[in-house]
């Protein structure tokens, strides 16, 4: 799957949430996610602009715990990158089992997010700790399909919740200063 994203600075999500409600967008969660990002013992991810972590979402069963590798960026407007993703029960046996194979961890980055649906669009309002507050658009493309209409929907809604500018394309590890 190839993972649509566009990302934008935000002063604070009043605004935003007006525009919301005015286009219908329906509110689908709030979470408090984790993610521990991981390195290769074989290359850096900062300069392969890949990424590998562990993210868990804290729910009323407990938590949920996802895997993700993301690809390298596609394009150099948008976050477009290939994404893979897979659910795991062990957060520590996880770790344990990629530390065992040389990979280490780089950073722990934690955030709050708002979490709205658009038609064929995931957007979030994420305060990230230490970093700041940003709105995340994002949806899926096909391996091999085109994806340059479907960021060109993000922008288009982005102009739509009144943001046309501020728009950021290094991941919130980078926003860290984690390399």
């Amino acid at each position: 799957m190839i993972e649509v994203e566009v990302k934008a600075h935000a002063g604070n999500f009043n605004d935003v949430e007006v525009k919301l409600n005015e286009i219908r967008a329906e509110m689908i969660g709030l979470e408090h996610q984790k993610d521990v990002y991981f390195n290769a013992p074989d290359r850096d991810f900062a300069e392969t602009d890949e990424a590998l972590r562990i993210r868990e979402i804290p729910d009323t069963s407990g938590k949920r715990i996802i895997l993700t590798y993301k690809g390298a960026k596609m394009d150099e407007v948008s976050k477009t990158r290939k994404e893979i993703e897979v659910d795991v029960s062990d957060t520590e046996n996880m770790a344990s089992i990629l530390e065992n194979l040389g990979f280490r961890a780089a950073a722990t980055v934690e955030k709050k997010r708002i979490i709205y649906k658009f038609k064929e669009s995931i957007i979030s309002l994420d305060e990230v700790l230490n970093v700041g507050k940003f709105i995340e658009i994002e949806r899926e493309a096909r391996e091999g399909e085109d994806f340059s209409q479907a960021r060109d929907e993000i922008f288009e809604l982005f102009k739509k919740l009144g943001i046309e500018d501020g728009f950021e394309r290094r991941s919130y590890l980078e926003l860290m200063g984690v390399h």
